[in-house]
């Protein structure tokens, strides 16, 4: 039989006495169960709750026996997900390993691991939970033990049963088969050796599936596909397997551990103190500030600066202005990872490209500085009906209202979770405090109320898409989308082929949630693993693999003789590799596999206005500003002077989670990347004056050593310099790093605790427990994933400082390393003054959030704009007349309606002067048609003709501030006026994911027990301040804006932008989650963007879409009052520059009430004018349209 051997590492460890180490993730020993036989409870007093078999982080409950313990790693091709009927899986993996153990005096010893094994009886097994599919055992218990070993002259052994399904997961713990304590006996073997194994010896490997039906490799070569088997085989597994020929029939994974000959075996060291210890928001960050700090000759701020540069290099690359705002904006969005919020509905034509909406009216509210989505021109839209935009508007209303209810209702079985764990210590307290848990009937009883209310929901809500009739959201949601398909086929019918249009599901805006603290550690300790994820190291990027024939019984496996038959071909083939081989390792010392993290923190929330005032527990709705504020041109939340930590109340807080070693090649590649890009072009112009040819962008990839040493001497810029010395410390250091943020520390202040839960069971219940039990499981469904943690504080504001207490490595084995962590340092932003080793953790909400920022439709303000052109949000514009110092105002489409001047009003001097534009103007305020505009104009025109005056100045000063695209080719009205004003509205609102995060203290859920609403210290009325508008900024067209008033009205106080950047004013604009959205009118330069920024959050901005605006500043009329002209009584005669195409000039005389008008006015006669006259009237741009 031809096989296939694939290569596999072994690692030993060595104990000449037992030892205790880390344990598996759960102790399933410790189930509750009944005894089928006797009916006896077992383990009474624990409920069925992972809580109860889960370790506490550093602790150490597994002993290790004396002697060697050996641990071998699948190929990565067996470890990873796959498709097909078992999509979300990785694939089996093989069930029988020969372990050979030869001395060096040639006796050998042999044994069978079979690693689907179900037994009972052996507590050398490890404990393993039981699901459905697997066959129950004798004893009744949740568990039974998995793997087991026999002497090859004893095996097959008698009959046992066999796991369902084995796989790299084990049961889905994603470290099942990389940590010794969860597979000792599955991917593990342990030889009882009392002393010291002698230099010399060995231990031979040989896998293999018991089933070939079951064989990875031969289930691919069966399925049909392109190519010869081997470069299937590449393809699909990432296997080199050798020359061509016949395919293999299956395979078989192969290895050799030799104890070296040349080298004492050490015994495990302690821990050193050399290993340095960095945090950041990301692990990017913290390898800068390492960097920083590490690099000799360089400031370590700078560095870590520019390192962070190159970290968000990619979305600034076609930024031409604002690149510091730029940048500190994307590194403060780096610090959130976004979260999926569901989708919205568009229209786009039926040809459009790919991934870009040409429909979207303006930029997706989401992490400044990023691309705005493409606008579509108005040719692609004109022939689609006004009704349409009502329809997507009402559809888009309908999608996240249905949306909004699934979230509701997955927060309610979440909550439904965590009061079924109170329920079930409730109904199993421990025997010593039994009274001081709530009754478990009243328990009961609240969650069958919590039922009925989310059964309420989810009948409100429905499924979509719905069947049958009914009035649920999803009906109402499948609706809204049949009209609007029923429009689109409608003007698609009357359109040629495929020149239609089609309805077009797109991201809506994501929620943000803030990265969890990440811990970067490097030395010695922190020297990455190359036992798991490395087969793609090797040439090729494949793992090379050795085509084997194995004759007669050695190729079938079956029996003991065909094993050993096998055994001994295994032996001479692996004796004939040439080292060094990926099957071939040489054992000089104890293993060290970093794989887990434990850690342990103190969070030293902010003292004024929290929750953790004994005498009330609601969060003062100011303790934000109490504590923080918002400079101007800032991102992020700064301490306010004499801003104080509630150090009486931290709280401790620990968890575990699995390290990685990603960190450095993704920087070090964007590093190489930027040099490849501008540096490399400076370089290569050297080369060429040097008579040299240029380097390609691959060619530097592949050989960075020139351009590298060319930026370290020969770059005038010492930036690249820095970047250079950067990469190559990488380089040299590339395996002496792991890095992981603190997981579960998010959820840790929400008093919850991310793990694996078991199932809602009450196996010990009684017949009506046990049908809660079953009512509470089909409810919750997959929203079990986080358990309560009472004992805790409740800190849904992660505002404060964080000290770290604890750091403790796990290799593979469970043996830990406790690191020092007297002086972690952390980047510039997050350092505390005079506190060292303590992290500032700036305000963040610690559930996923978003700021929803919406422009509103002009005609309709109670709605937002529905993503067509004909849906605008501009009310009407604003234009500076610089010759009298008064604002023009103009309709959304351009037309002139009148001027406000800083003149008293003849008839209210109170009030400034409303002056009608001629010949076409609007008499009175109270006659401009846009509601908005109109708004505003008589709120200016309220303030009187001073303050009027000066906001004249304000804005003009302002408007100087943004930075113009081009001069939109409108130079000689820009010249004689300013720049037009966009009038707009806009909607702001904070928004959580679900329902707010409740309090999960034991006291606290007894009183909920008696009220219909559930704890949460007030959290959802903190408020937020947020900035509107950027002052300083270039790209920010934000002027100032005005309140509305709960009843909708125009608030009175108009906020000045630059004037409260320069005063150094608090933000007015103040958010809360349990809040209603705030309503603006903005006053804003057309060519700027519109900035949100919370600190909190990531910044929000919107941009104008062309289309809103470009036509209608095309068609502003630019007109002044020209008096007395002296000119010639039979006709006016004027010197006038030159015009823009399109536009001409107009002059505009009033006789009575009547107007006249005369084009293109003729240049004055030569001469004296026989008959002078005097003359008063309006020089005026119109468009030639507006002229006609």
């Amino acid at each position: 039989m031809r096989l296939l051997a694939v290569p596999v590492r072994i690692d030993a460890l060595w104990l000449p006495a037992q030892r205790t180490v880390a344990g598996p993730v759960a102790d399933f020993t410790r189930l509750p169960y009944r005894d089928p036989v006797t009916g006896r409870d077992v383990h009474p007093d624990q409920p069925f709750l992972s809580e109860g078999i889960l370790p506490a982080p550093f602790e150490e409950e597994l002993t290790l026996r004396a002697g060697v313990h050996l641990h071998w790693a699948l190929p990565d091709a067996l470890t990873r997900l796959v498709h097909g009927p078992h999509a979300g899986q990785p694939p089996r993996v093989p069930d029988r390993w020969l372990v050979t153990r030869t001395d060096p005096d040639g006796r050998r010893a042999r044994w069978v691991v079979e690693s689907d094994a179900l037994t009972d009886g052996s507590t050398s097994s490890v404990p393993y939970p039981l699901s459905p599919e697997d066959p129950p055992g004798p004893s009744g218990r949740p568990w039974r033990r998995l793997g087991r070993v026999l002497p090859l002259g004893a095996w097959p052994g008698p009959e046992t049963d066999r796991v369902a399904r084995l796989t790299a997961l084990g049961y889905g713990e994603p470290t099942f088969a990389a940590f010794y304590p969860h597979s000792a006996s599955v991917f593990g073997f342990f030889d009882p050796q009392g002393t010291r194994p002698p230099a010399g010896t060995r231990y031979d490997l040989l896998g293999w599936y018991a089933s070939p039906a079951l064989d990875e490799l031969a289930g691919i070569l069966a399925r049909p596909g392109a190519g010869t088997w081997a470069q299937r085989v590449a393809d699909e597994l990432g296997w080199a397997a050798g020359p061509e020929g016949a395919a293999p029939e299956r395979m078989v994974c192969v290895g050799r551990l030799t104890l070296d000959p040349e080298e004492e075996l050490s015994l495990l060291e302690t821990g050193t103190t050399e290993t340095g210890v960095y945090l950041g928001d990301s692990a990017t960050e913290a390898l800068a500030a390492h960097l920083g700090a590490e690099l000799p000759g360089v400031n370590a701020d700078e560095m870590e600066q520019l390192l962070e540069a190159i970290d968000v290099a990619d979305r600034l690359e076609s930024a031409t202005l604002d690149l510091p705002e730029r940048l500190a904006e994307a590194r403060h969005t780096a610090a959130f990872t976004p979260v999926a919020a569901g989708t919205r509905w568009t229209v786009r034509p039926q040809d459009a490209v790919p991934g870009v909406d040409p429909a979207a009216l303006l930029t997706a509210a989401g992490p400044a500085g990023l691309a705005p989505l493409g606008a579509a021109p108005a040719r692609e839209v004109a022939d689609l009906p006004a009704e349409l935009g009502d329809l997507l508007v009402a559809l888009n209303a309908a999608q996240a209202a249905h949306e909004q209810a699934q979230a509701q209702a997955d927060g309610l079985r979440q909550r439904l979770f965590a009061d079924w764990h109170r329920y079930l210590t409730c109904a199993y307290p421990p025997p010593e405090n039994r009274t001081d848990y709530p009754d478990p009937d009243l328990a009961a009883a609240y969650l069958r109320r919590e039922m009925a209310a989310l059964d309420a929901l989810l009948a409100e809500t429905g499924e979509f898409p719905p069947t049958g009739p009914g009035d649920t959201r999803a009906h109402r949601l499948a609706t809204a989308l049949a009209a609007v398909e029923a429009v689109v086929a409608r003007v698609n019918a009357a359109l040629p082929e495929g020149a239609g249009y089609r309805l077009q599901q797109l991201p809506d805006d994501s929620y943000q949630v803030p990265n969890e603290p990440v811990v970067l550690l490097t030395g010695a300790e922190a020297t990455g693993s190359d036992r798991y994820g490395s087969d793609g190291e090797h040439p090729a990027g494949l793992l090379p693999c050795v085509l084997v024939e194995a004759p007669g019984a050695a190729g079938v496996l079956a029996d003991a003789e065909g094993v050993a038959a096998a055994g001994d071909l295994v032996d001479g083939f692996l004796t004939g590799l040439p080292e060094p081989h990926p099957a071939l390792r040489r054992w000089t010392g104890q293993p060290w596999h970093p794989l887990l993290l434990h850690w342990e923190v103190e969070f030293l929330p902010a003292a004024a206005g929290t929750n953790l005032d004994p005498t009330d527990r609601d969060y003062d709705p100011e303790v934000v500003s109490l504590n923080y504020r918002l400079p101007a041109g800032e991102v992020e939340l700064e301490p306010r002077p004499g801003h104080r930590l509630a150090e009486r109340a931290a709280v401790t807080y620990s968890g575990s989670t699995v390290l990685s070693t990603a960190t450095r090649p993704l920087l070090s590649a964007r590093i190489l990347r930027y040099l490849a890009g501008g540096p490399l072009a400076r370089y290569n112009e050297d080369r060429v004056a040097a008579g040299l040819g240029p380097l390609t962008p691959e060619q530097v990839t592949g050989e960075p050593g020139a351009l590298l040493a060319w930026c370290a001497e020969g770059s005038a810029d010492p930036r690249l310099g820095r970047l250079a010395a950067a990469y190559a410390h990488l380089a040299e250091h590339e395996g002496s790093n792991l890095a992981q943020s603190l997981g579960g520390f998010n959820d840790a202040l929400l008093m919850r605790r991310l793990t694996r839960q078991l199932p809602i069971l009450d196996p010990l219940g009684f017949p009506s427990g046990q049908l809660l039990a079953e009512q509470v499981r089909d409810r919750v469904g997959e929203q079990n994933r986080q358990g309560p943690v009472p004992l805790a504080d409740f800190n849904p504001l992660r505002a404060g400082c964080l000290r770290l207490l604890r750091l403790r490595v796990v290799d593979s084995f469970g043996v830990g390393h406790d690191l020092s962590v007297d002086r972690p340092a952390a980047t510039t932003r997050l350092r505390v003054p005079d506190r060292p080793g303590w992290i500032a953790l700036p305000p963040r909400v610690a559930q996923p959030a978003r700021l929803r920022l919406r422009l509103l439709d002009a005609e309709q303000p109670a709605r937002p704009v529905s993503g067509l052109v004909e849906s605008s949000p501009v009310c009407g514009w604003l234009l500076p007349d610089l010759l009298d110092d008064g604002l023009r105002v103009h309709a959304a489409a351009g037309q002139w309606l009148g001027s406000l001047l800083p003149d008293p009003d003849p008839d209210r001097p109170d009030l400034a002067r409303w002056l009608p534009a001629p010949s076409r103007g609007v008499p009175a305020v109270e006659q401009i048609g846009n509601p908005g505009l109109r708004a505003v104009v008589d709120r200016l025109r309220g303030y009187g003709a001073d303050r009027l005056g000066e906001l004249f100045g304000s804005l003009v000063e302002a408007l100087d501030a943004v930075g113009e695209e081009g001069d939109g080719g409108h130079q000689v009205r820009s010249r004689l006026t300013g720049r037009p004003i966009a009038v707009l509205r806009l909607s702001l609102g904070l928004e959580l994911l679900g329902p707010p995060a409740i309090h999960q203290d034991w006291n606290v859920f007894r009183q909920d027990l008696g009220r219909t609403g559930r704890e949460t210290n007030g959290f959802p009325l903190v408020r937020f301040p947020v900035r509107v508008g950027a002052y300083g900024r270039l790209g920010d067209g934000v002027l100032g804006y005005w309140r509305h008033e709960p009843d909708g009205s125009l608030g009175v106080e108009y906020h000045d932008v630059p004037g409260m950047a320069a005063a150094g004013t608090d933000p007015p604009v103040r958010l809360a989650f349990g809040l209603p959205e705030e309503t603006l009118t903005v006053l804003l330069e057309p060519a700027g963007a519109l900035h949100a920024t919370t600190g909190i959050l990531p910044t929000v901005s919107v941009r104008l879409d062309p289309a809103h605006h470009h036509d209608a500043l095309a068609r502003l009329e630019t007109g002044f009052l020209a008096a007395p002209v002296l000119t010639d009584a039979a006709g006016v005669g004027l010197v006038l520059p030159a015009t823009e195409p399109g536009r001409r000039w107009t002059w505009r005389e009033r006789a009575g009430d009547v107007w006249t008008e005369t084009e293109d006015p003729p240049a004055p006669t030569p001469g004296f004018p026989t008959d002078v006259t005097l003359r008063e009237g309006w020089l005026a741009l119109p468009t030639a349209a507006t002229t006609r």
